[in-house]
């Protein structure tokens, strides 16, 4: 067997954006980068760890590491371009400085797919984590999306923005959330739409409550022809652990047992619709659908849409 020499070229890294389509919708993900959350049995605190173990070495997966994607949705409605979610952002003493040099991703990768912050209209955010919001503003706490509105819940805006919420006891990461919150949020508070359960805010793409994983966390059904996309942010964090044993606690959870109850009635709910799932946090895109497997579920990934020739 010939051997080629390497170069460059060859180690180049694949693209970190895709596209697709939802019936009349474009759609694009783009990656934020991988947050590494350390050994499982520390972020699912509840569980068995030999169950833990065990799981993960079926799905040929490490056993004393986890880390997590962060998928960056992007829908194109033919009036609308909405953002769902913004990464950790590129804030130096903030998301790089939390999160490490190879996350804050997602602009970079937003215009390698031909999107300029500017043309966003809406950033629907499923929740006001650090993952999640902290891509709104720069290092000046200038916008990052000068012409967007948004979307978010007043329940997750008042408690994460809320600095009197902080206390002694919380560890530095977890004070973050609240500064970074604020930081994030507050230059754009005359742009806020609070949004409610059931409602649409724009023509095909509703909001729906799921709180738990944060108080106000919210869920977005997408639909155009007939096809349906569920944006779920972080109903569920981890494609093997968390849907096989829906139940578990996550190490984040503002509360773990309204978390697990949430998780398992809207799983239910999808896998009966059959709808189509985009996952913030599974292997890059996220996307799939779910189908049942005894008191769990297993993760169907959908192919990736390659360019047409």
């Amino acid at each position: 067997m010939a051997l080629h020499p390497t170069n460059d070229r060859a180690h180049a890294l694949q693209a970190g954006w895709t596209r697709f389509d939802l019936g009349g919708f474009q759609c694009t993900v783009v990656t934020d980068g991988l947050l590494h959350l350390g050994p499982p049995r520390n972020t699912f605190p509840k569980a068995d760890v030999e169950e833990i173990d065990d799981l993960l070495l079926q799905a040929f997966l490490p056993t004393e590491t986890i880390a997590l994607d962060q998928n960056v949705l992007l829908v194109n409605t033919g009036e609308h371009l909405v953002l769902f979610d913004t990464g950790v952002g590129i804030n130096a003493e903030l998301g790089v400085k939390t999160f490490g040099p190879n996350t804050g991703r997602a602009i970079i990768n937003m215009r390698a797919a031909g999107i300029e912050p500017e043309d966003i209209d809406i950033v629907a955010l499923t929740h006001t984590h650090p993952d999640h919001c902290w891509g709104l503003v720069d290092d000046n706490d200038r916008k990052l999306f000068p012409n967007a509105r948004i979307a978010v819940s007043r329940a997750d805006v008042d408690y994460w923005t809320n600095l009197e919420n902080i206390r002694d006891s919380m560890s530095d990461h977890m004070k973050d959330h609240f500064y970074g919150a604020h930081k994030n949020l507050a230059p754009y508070r005359d742009v806020i739409t609070f949004i409610e359960d059931g409602q649409e805010i724009v023509p095909g793409i509703r909001a729906h409550a799921t709180p738990g994983h944060s108080p106000g966390h919210t869920i977005y059904a997408i639909s155009s022809e007939g096809h349906t996309l569920v944006c779920w942010g972080d109903l569920c964090h981890h494609q093997v652990l968390l849907l096989r044993r829906p139940e578990w606690a996550f190490l984040f959870d503002y509360d773990s047992s309204i978390a697990a109850a949430t998780r398992m009635r809207v799983l239910e709910w999808i896998e009966k619709q059959e709808h189509q799932v985009l996952s913030y946090h599974f292997p890059f895109p996220g996307r799939g659908h779910l189908r049942r497997n005894g008191d769990g579920y297993d993760w169907l990934p959908s192919p990736i849409q390659l360019e047409r020739a």
